[in-house]
């Protein structure tokens, strides 16, 4: 149960935004009339951020949330009255592994995805994708668990064949990250890929303007985009930055941010 005193980030919300807040609004009233617990898709860290805000501002209400195991990046929410005790078969969620040919291929992150995707998978039907190095799970819901197995034949040029498994089958997953702390002059886009990936200001507006760049994953075209907490970047051909805390300002006025960063 997340405790409403740990509520992470603040109340900014971008315009674009505003579909998803209407849509969380409209959950949430609808558990507090109904009075009955209700599922969300896969939420994404700013997802949460935002939902944790709203759930905020109703006394009798919580969510609570699961991605098929502890610490996953994305989640199910359940919101919910506080006398309900969310059970894992209530989150709806399948785990598959991925059985390929490994003395030929090598399967990555984003051929993955793109074959979930490329089958008509919505990216909010399902989660986290997790290796250990050398073999492959994701979730879904388990209510389109026919649809994937059925349409899910090939990942890249190799034939694949997907096995459920039960959560106590999970790989223990490779963490590639690194955590660094980064002074900025401005929390903009670009500024922030630049730092990371010690790119001119130039070279990093380029990418956001040839649409290689997503905020959390939708593209973004905007170099002077402002970045927040939990935000997270994807920069085509470079990695991930998870922007997990803005810490305050350094001595010479430049923003102080703890990232986390994935390079390709």
């Amino acid at each position: 149960m997340e405790n409403k005193n740990s509520v992470i980030g603040g109340g900014y919300f971008r315009p674009e935004e505003k579909p998803f807040i209407d849509k969380m609004s409209d959950i949430l009233l609808k558990t507090q009339t109904m009075y009955t617990p209700q599922l969300t898709d896969f939420l994404n860290l700013r997802e949460q951020t935002i939902l944790n805000n709203l759930v905020n501002k109703y006394d009798d209400l919580f969510v609570h949330y699961f991605g098929g195991f502890n610490n996953a990046e994305r989640v199910r929410g359940i919101i919910a009255p506080d006398y309900f005790v969310p059970q894992e078969k209530d989150y709806d969620i399948s785990m598959y592994e991925i059985r390929y040919p490994e003395k030929f291929a090598n399967l990555h992150h984003g051929q993955i995805l793109g074959s979930l995707t490329g089958s008509g998978i919505d990216r909010d039907r399902f989660g986290d994708i997790i290796t250990d190095g050398e073999n492959w799970q994701f979730f879904v819901f388990k209510s389109m668990s026919d649809y994937v197995e059925e349409q899910v034949k090939k990942i890249g040029p190799f034939k694949v064949h997907l096995i459920a498994k039960d959560f106590n089958e999970l790989l223990l997953p490779k963490d590639e990250s690194t955590d660094e702390t980064i002074n900025v002059q401005s929390l903009r886009l670009d500024t922030i890929i630049a730092t990371v990936y010690n790119l001119s200001r130039q070279s990093a507006k380029a990418l956001v303007d040839h649409g290689k760049v997503q905020i959390n994953w939708a593209v973004n075209k905007n170099a002077s985009s402002f970045v927040t907490i939990t935000d997270t970047l994807s920069v085509r051909g470079f990695g991930r930055i998870r922007i997990n805390d803005i810490m305050g300002r350094s001595k010479n006025n430049k923003y102080i941010l703890f990232v986390n960063v994935i390079k390709k």
